[in-house]
């Protein structure tokens, strides 16, 4: 039991600092910064953060979610995403054996990334899904018992092949893109990951979550719009381009989604990945 409590309090603190390190990478990819180098700085005056700025959550609530040196406010993300990955990391040891919980955890804090950057750029990096897809095929077929690699295979070409269709289809009928491509692999990366049915759950439950986001945000106004000043950059990052200039946002479809889907998806796919053995479960008793 004290070896279990300990073990909890290790995971819980592990994936802390992993959600400390996503909510970096949510911000710097898009914007093309590296995420080893320079040190973690205040977003508002750039300043580094002072070692005793950048404990997970303790600083956050310490410092009054604002930054020592300018006072700017910290968006509450990153306490969310420490606190969400450290209660992840911690259920996970406890339920699963533990390299089933760490491929499981790795997923989530994929998901997570790919849910912040989705929410305020409209854009999913093929640099996470595709890195996503191979690594979840891996992880299934070896250690996920519960997957194993046909469900993951199926699970890959079920997903992606079902939301490129829709999109093709709705393409067909109305003359513009429904479903982006990010969508496409970030459901090929849940299949690859939970198999079939975890992409089937993750498909349903998404769209669930998404239609009730779409009538919240169609009651507050729509998501907030990616940072104006910084779209090029984004866009180029993940399209190729290349001049700033080259790019006008208007042609650009994701950047006029005014409810982005990728966030709902990742938290159904999440949900799976947490409370696989109970859903299953669930489903195969009725």
């Amino acid at each position: 039991m004290l070896i279990d409590c300990a073990g909890a309090l290790l995971a819980f603190i592990f994936g802390a600092c992993v959600g400390s390190f996503v909510g970096v990478v949510a911000y710097r990819l898009p914007r093309e910064i590296s995420i080893v180098t320079p040190r973690s700085f205040c977003p508002s005056c750039k300043r580094p953060l002072a070692l005793s700025s950048n404990i997970p959550m303790l600083s956050y609530l310490l410092l009054g979610g604002r930054c020592r040196d300018c006072h700017a406010a910290i968006g509450f993300r990153y306490l969310l995403a420490e606190l969400a990955l450290g209660a992840a990391a911690t259920y996970l040891y406890l339920h699963f054996p533990l390299a089933d919980a760490i491929a499981r955890f790795a997923f989530c804090a994929a998901l997570f990334v790919v849910a912040l950057i989705d929410y305020d750029w409209r854009v999913i990096h093929n640099a996470i899904t595709f890195v996503g897809i191979l690594l979840g095929f891996l992880a299934a077929w070896l250690i996920v018992p519960e997957v194993g690699w046909k469900s993951s295979l199926a699970g890959l070409v079920a997903g992606a092949g079902f939301l490129f269709l829709t999109g093709l289809i709705y393409s067909l009928l109305r003359g513009a893109e429904g479903v982006g491509m990010g969508d496409v692999f970030l459901l090929g990366m849940a299949g690859s990951f939970l198999g079939l049915a975890g992409v089937l759950f993750t498909l349903f439950a998404g769209s669930i979550l998404g239609a009730i986001g779409g009538i919240a945000f169609a009651l507050t106004g729509g998501a907030p719009p990616p940072p104006e000043a910084e779209i090029p950059e984004a866009i180029a990052a993940v399209t190729g381009a290349g001049s700033m200039d080259s790019i006008n946002p208007e042609d650009v479809p994701l950047l006029r989604t005014a409810v982005p889907f990728g966030p709902f998806l990742a938290f159904a796919a999440a949900i799976f990945a947490l409370f696989q053995p109970q859903l299953v479960g669930w489903y195969l008793a009725r």
